[in-house]
């Protein structure tokens, strides 16, 4: 699919990385991930795929509005899917990370460095990927999650996430994790949800403070 500029503020970019990750694209086709995204105010999904066997797709207008009814919480009428770009790589995804503030991501540091810088723009949630033996990003994520840089869940926990039941998800510091939508909502600000950014333009100091994070 071609690639899209959308407004910043309501879109979320998907990345996967330089492999696959099927069962976090597997979540993200499903009507409910759509319109719980739909209602906490994002409009755009911009999706990386690697070489996962699940492609992404576009549920049905119909489902989404089921599922918006079945979860019990979703109030807003004209709940549609989300407007889908996707690829499977690029060369370059500076446009897919500066044309979003939500990042949803797997826990590659690389990732993670660009969704967090420059500071303060976006939010991140970090998916781990259960299936990967010695999973260091696992360590990682549980970093940042400390240091009240990211969430961090797994993707059958992403839904129920999205949707105010955070049961088992790992959030910044001292952020109530009942209020999951509120954090994410794009029209408030990060540091305002209480997310604690790094210092525009230095990844170094990133780079730093993870390897500081992962040796403690």
């Amino acid at each position: 699919m071609s690639r899209r500029r959308g407004n910043v503020e309501t879109t979320v970019f998907v990345t996967v990385g330089t492999t696959s990750f099927d069962d976090l694209i597997t979540e993200v086709n499903k009507p409910l991930f759509h319109a719980a995204l739909w209602c906490i105010g994002y409009r755009q999904l911009v999706i990386q795929f690697g070489d996962g066997i699940v492609e992404p797709e576009s549920p049905s207008f119909e489902s989404v509005r089921d599922a918006a009814r079945y979860s019990k919480m979703f109030v807003d009428a004209n709940v549609k899917p989300l407007s889908i770009d996707s690829f499977r790589f690029k060369s370059d995804l500076d446009l897919e990370f500066s044309s979003s503030s939500l990042v949803i991501s797997h826990g590659g540091a690389g990732t993670c460095l660009r969704a967090l810088t420059p500071g303060g723009l976006r939010r991140l949630i970090v998916v781990i990927n259960e299936t990967l033996m010695g999973n260091h990003q696992e360590e990682l994520a549980e970093a940042l999650a400390e240091g009240r840089h990211a969430i961090v869940t797994t993707p059958s926990k992403l839904l129920t996430l999205l949707c105010d039941e955070p049961g088992g998800c790992k959030f910044p510091g001292k952020l109530s994790s009942s209020k999951i939508s509120e954090l994410l909502r794009p029209q408030v600000r990060p540091a305002d949800a209480g997310f604690t950014s790094f210092q525009r333009g230095s990844p170094e100091r990133l780079l730093e403070y993870l390897e500081t994070r992962l040796k403690t």
